[in-house]
């Protein structure tokens, strides 16, 4: 299996220095995010710690939505009625045969294929 991609709520432990999310991040070789979490995260962030945040997240992979992304988006939208910006974190993961690391079991049930929870606060 590929790498995984971490959803917002793990980065933001991180960059909060929640032990468990940093140890989760420390546990692969290289982290992914999709573009919505970094825009997530930097929609976040004051116009003055943007830059800082910014420089923090660099090192993380990011990838651009595509056709193929935007299409399984779609899909997962269509057939659980999940939140569209949700629907494209999961797809990024889906369509580059990852899991998605996340602490939200609202909108990604633990249960569901392709999901880990590593830690509850």
């Amino acid at each position: 299996m590929a790498d995984p991609f971490f959803d917002t709520n793990i980065l933001i432990d991180w960059l909060r220095d929640v032990p468990e999310a940093s140890a989760e991040l420390a546990r692969y070789n290289v982290n992914r995010i999709s573009r919505v979490v970094w825009t997530e995260i930097l929609a976040g962030e004051s116009l003055e710690t943007r830059d800082t945040v910014r420089a923090l997240i660099a090192p993380f992979e990011v990838v651009e939505i595509d056709a193929r992304i935007a299409m399984a988006a779609a899909d997962i939208r269509h057939r659980s009625r999940m939140k569209l910006m949700d629907a494209y974190i999961l797809a990024t993961a889906q369509v580059n045969g990852a899991i998605l690391i996340t602490r939200n079991t609202k909108d990604f049930p633990a249960e569901m294929p392709g999901i880990r929870v590593p830690y509850t606060l």
